[in-house]
């Protein structure tokens, strides 16, 4: 086992390709898996989870001697590495971008996630000085809904 250990809002390489940390799990999760399936995944404070969200799309579960750090914006940065994911990539249909700012995309809502320390609190605590609170909790659940690609995090982790 690795004794690193990331962060909320790394970017870091997976053997799925490259994405930012939106979870560190240090209890057991189920994580959506299919349609309408939640895959069982242990961990705890000595092996943690990780939940990425990929920056070619979608999100799964990690170790972290499946992760490597690495650069979103850099070409010549690891992309992906060897080892296995605990999950399935998840990939389903979110609207999310449709409520984000003209020009965002995928890709400028992983650089913001990691920006601001990959959690939806952080969101919150930022986008609270332009929104008020309740459209600031709204923007910022759109935002992690497009780095999972799922709805189905929520009240999960």
């Amino acid at each position: 086992m690795s004794d690193t250990r990331y962060d909320e809002g790394d970017p870091v390489a997976t053997p799925d390709g490259r994405g930012v940390v939106a979870a560190v799990m240090t209890d057991d999760l189920e994580f959506p898996q299919g349609e309408e399936d939640l895959v069982d995944v242990e961990a705890s404070d000595d092996r943690p989870a990780y939940v990425v969200g990929l920056e070619s799309v979608g999100s799964a579960v990690y170790r972290a001697s499946a992760l490597e750090s690495t650069d979103l914006e850099d070409e010549n940065a690891a992309e992906s590495t060897d080892g296995d994911s605990l999950t399935d990539v998840v990939d389903e249909d979110v609207d999310a971008l449709d409520g984000l700012p003209q020009g965002w995309d995928r890709d400028s809502v992983l650089e913001y996630w990691s920006s601001i320390g990959g959690s939806w609190e952080a969101c919150v605590d930022d986008m609270t000085d332009e929104f008020e609170e309740q459209r600031a909790k709204e923007h910022c659940s759109a935002m992690k809904d497009e780095v999972l690609r799922t709805k189905r995090w929520r009240n999960r982790f």
